[in-house]
């Protein structure tokens, strides 16, 4: 009898557990109205400004601004001041309001870790609209001059602590961009500043308003099964999935990105641009390194690009702006010459062009597939000059990850 009754127990305890863990948050009974300040996003009483939903204490401890209720014990919290320092799972921030007055200032925030698990924090551009990049003003009889930077507006992320990668600084319209910043409690990097330096707008008028919107989530590098994996409940849990039908896209493991990765897709399908795209417009950003990388599971042999657009400098045109007309062997350099360059591993569009490293114009209007053996990424190079007649708006694609790579035209 007392077996009968454990059984029963265990089998009510099972079907508790799986129904919370493909429970969305929005489903989770009580959530929201006994809710005590959780760190997750949130609306204000408009229905449209965004905000984290904290305790009222945590607010105003952030200094923050209370912009609704997101429960009884709750408030939605704009943290839309400066100098902020923040814990919470999720942190949205965005620009105090800014003028021709108060232009010239300075924005920090710290973000520290959660908890020991916490591994990588993702940054969000919701919204990203700084001074563009610059070069300096073209000389006569002169076609080269240095590339286009941040001289203006400026944005930064550095790791506290571990100061272990290097971070290109950021300007320009980067909204629906994201970035990856690893952390790591063992080796006390436990924080990241996010700094946007924003130039005086009273001497240099033409610049436009500098606006942000940014979400940094913080995510923890372990199945979020696992702490329920130990004793009596190891037997109920084994049997679950690992990524739950109805949330994958919510949880931890599925947004973890890989070593090296600046930025991560891992939907099947999608887009990615180089930054300050600015709808064709560019230009990219000048002396900045980085790999792009999607998501590949047992069944995906390797991913579809198709360019909506293409243009980048190069220094050749004899191999059709692919591999040896896009970076110098550095024996044979000699004069400065451009170096910027999409490297695709074992590219090979549909009309039977094969190379690593394009630009110019080689991917435009081109379908590449890419079936390398290891992971699927692409690295952007750029380098510290800008040619006259050569165009550096950038690129965008879309992508298809492939569970057949053989491409027909």
């Amino acid at each position: 009898m007392a077996l009968h009754r454990l059984l029963l127990i265990l089998a009510a305890a099972q079907c508790t557990i799986a129904t919370n863990l493909f429970r969305t948050p929005r489903q989770s009974p009580g959530s929201i109205l006994f809710n005590s300040g959780n760190g997750e996003q949130c609306l204000g009483s408009d229905r449209s400004t965004g905000g984290v939903c904290l305790s009222r204490n945590q607010c105003n401890t952030q200094g923050g601004k209370a912009i609704g209720f997101c429960g009884v014990f709750a408030t939605c919290c704009s943290l839309n001041a400066c100098d902020i320092r923040t814990n919470t799972k999720v942190a949205v921030f965005i620009n105090p309001p800014l003028s021709k007055e108060s232009s010239g200032l300075e924005c920090s925030y710290n973000v520290e870790i959660n908890n020991n698990n916490v591994c990588q924090m993702r940054i969000d551009f919701e919204t990203f609209n700084l001074a563009p990049p610059t070069t300096v003003e073209p000389v006569e009889n002169v076609t080269q001059r240095p590339g286009y930077t941040c001289r203006n507006d400026i944005f930064q992320v550095t790791n506290l602590q571990g100061n272990s990668d290097t971070l290109p600084s950021l300007c320009g319209d980067n909204s629906g961009q994201h970035w990856y910043v690893r952390v790591n409690a063992s080796t006390n990097s436990r924080a990241i500043r996010i700094n946007f330096k924003i130039a005086d707008r009273n001497t240099q008028p033409q610049l436009p308003q500098a606006t942000w919107k940014i979400k940094v989530t913080q995510l923890e590098c372990f199945n979020t099964l696992g702490k329920y994996r130990d004793g009596i409940l190891e037997a109920i849990t084994s049997s679950l999935p690992s990524t739950p039908l109805t949330t994958s896209a919510d949880r931890d493991e599925y947004l973890i990105a890989p070593p090296g990765c600046l930025q991560y897709y891992p939907d099947r399908s999608g887009f990615f641009e180089s930054f300050n795209y600015n709808r064709g417009a560019g230009p990219y950003i000048a002396n900045i390194a980085y790999a792009t990388c999607f998501r590949r599971t047992s069944d995906v042999c390797g991913i579809k690009l198709t360019a909506a657009n293409f243009e980048m400098a190069y220094h050749d045109d004899q191999n059709m702006h692919v591999d040896t007309d896009c970076q110098i062997n550095p024996v044979t350099q000699g004069v400065a010459q451009s170096e910027d360059y999409l490297f695709i591993p074992e590219a090979e569009t549909v009309e039977g062009l094969r190379g690593s490293k394009f630009c110019g114009t080689s991917a435009q209007n081109q379908i590449i597939a890419s079936a390398p053996p290891g992971p699927l990424y692409v690295h952007f190079h750029s380098d510290n000059l800008v040619t006259d007649g050569l165009p550096e708006s950038g690129y965008r694609f879309n992508y298809n990850v492939l569970n057949n790579c053989y491409l027909k035209k």
